[in-house]
């Protein structure tokens, strides 16, 4: 009695869950080609690009959508193309972060490969992605890529273009 009890009760909290639960469809938002600069001059080891993007969320997704109708967000891609420009200095990998204004740092990919000139590359994708929705609705996202430098020292700025893809689940 008491086992057909709970699993009737489970039964009926599994449908009153799935009735609740609100239907959401999934929309692809790429950001205009970003510049992604270095400042020079730059050493051997560790050194930092930034890019920002400031945008409104009626420009996402159209004027129907407002931000209260977002329910998640998570970056789909990520990638960078490096300038046509043989003085390209030697760099490893490089990790890409983001931020906003009321936001902390999240970790949003990794690329593991050395970096070379005239090239567009992928990154992985983060598998935990924390507050990517928190920072859509702050309109600025700054992005964040931290590389190693692998000479000595490059005197001239670094500029990457970036392209990042979100992924946006609103309700319907």
């Amino acid at each position: 009695m008491k086992k057909r009890l709970f699993y009737g009760i489970l039964c009926l909290s599994t449908l009153l869950l799935i009735s609740c639960s609100i239907e959401t469809e999934s929309h692809l938002v790429k950001t205009p080609t970003l510049k992604l600069n270095a400042v020079g001059p730059l050493f051997e080891g560790s050194n930092t690009a930034t890019a920002s993007w400031e945008f409104s969320i009626g420009q996402l997704l159209g004027e129907e959508f407002s931000s209260e109708d977002f329910r998640d967000a998570r970056i789909h891609e990520l990638k960078i193309i490096t300038p046509d420009d043989e003085d390209f200095p030697r760099i490893d990998k490089m990790v890409m972060e983001m931020k906003s204004k009321y936001t902390s740092m999240n970790r949003i990919g990794l690329l593991e490969e050395n970096i070379k000139f005239n090239k567009e590359y992928a990154f992985k994708i983060a598998g935990k992605q924390e507050e990517v929705l928190k920072a859509l609705k702050d309109e600025k996202i700054t992005f964040v890529g931290d590389f190693d430098l692998l000479e000595e020292e490059f005197y001239e700025d670094l500029i990457f273009d970036l392209q990042v893809v979100i992924e946006v689940m609103v309700k319907k």
